[in-house]
């Protein structure tokens, strides 16, 4: 088997395109429609965001915005090779609706990350020790019942927990799309060894996240491919092979690990893991399989 194969579980590049004014196809985002030309097979979670600083109500116009941009711009790409989806970032454009969540399903969106940061109806982010209110434990037994897959990348510990108990009366997946290990890095938007283990139990997928300061940042050390190896090879021994995949953050961080410059940077990760003896099946599961199967179930 040859390596031709991504499925990227967060971005935040039709944010970004929106927010420059520009086309897919540009010279200023790490997702571009030529850079990604390469795969045989390429599937991009592209989240909007829920930014802080705007109201719960201008978040909710501002989704409008943005995803009417993204299907003028990235939806008609969409072939047999690049199958863009759709996600949400930070459940604070919910306010308190309940039926807002049939609308993002009706718009095909597959997955809400919970928070952000700090507090909304939702409950508390990872800066907080607040867990889900009683609208966001409403909210999540929604998107179970829509099968919209709940995202505890952002939460705080309390939330995921919380996240991880309703799932297991469900028996539906819960992922972290973006989000890598605290017991090699420690920021509270990593999840600890036990959160792993438990969204394992529900069925649910880690994407490895690229910003440097969730892998490990000094100024005098940037973060490189290494660090990047080191967090997925403890997801492995965690006993993740079925349930790690990757989620890149493009486009939503500033700073990248030295070697990776943007999606093109994949083949570069991939034969990395080729020099340490990962076998093709076990890449292609990290790169593409892991995440597709589980979205394939979740429709």
């Amino acid at each position: 088997m040859i390596f031709t194969r991504i499925f990227d579980t967060h971005c935040d590049t039709a944010y970004a395109i929106h927010r420059l004014g520009v086309g897919f196809d540009n010279g200023e985002t790490h997702i571009t429609k030529s850079a990604i030309e390469k795969y045989d097979k390429y599937e991009q979670m592209f989240a909007i965001w829920s930014n802080p600083k705007r109201t719960d109500e201008e978040n909710w116009e501002h989704f409008y915005s943005v995803k009417a941009y993204f299907e003028k711009e990235i939806l008609p790409c969409k072939s047999q090779k690049f199958v863009p989806h759709l996600a949400v970032e930070g459940g604070a454009l919910l306010g308190t609706d309940l039926s807002r969540i049939d609308i993002l399903k009706e718009y095909g969106v597959r997955m809400i990350t919970l928070v952000w940061k700090d507090e909304c109806h939702m409950g508390g982010a990872h800066n907080t020790n607040k867990g889900l209110t009683s609208f966001g434990k409403q909210a999540v037994r929604k998107m179970f019942d829509l099968n919209i897959i709940p995202d505890i990348s952002h939460a705080s510990d309390k939330m995921a927990y919380e996240t991880f108990e309703i799932a297991s009366e469900y028996g539906k997946p819960v992922n972290a799309s973006h989000s890598n290990l605290r017991s090699l890095r420690e920021h509270t938007r990593n999840m600890t060894d036990d959160m792993f283990k438990e969204l394992m139990k529900t069925g649910g997928v880690a994407g490895l996240n690229f910003c440097c300061d969730f892998l490990e940042y000094t100024d005098e050390r940037p973060a490189t491919i290494t660090n990047m190896i080191r967090h997925l090879e403890h997801y492995l021994e965690l006993g993740g092979e079925n349930n790690v995949c990757i989620g890149s953050d493009f486009d939503g961080i500033e700073e990248l690990p030295v070697g990776i410059t943007g999606v093109e940077s994949h083949v570069v990760f991939c034969e990395e893991l080729r020099k340490l003896n990962y076998s093709e099946e076990l890449i292609d599961k990290i790169f593409y399989t892991n995440a597709y199967n589980l979205f394939e179930k979740n429709k």
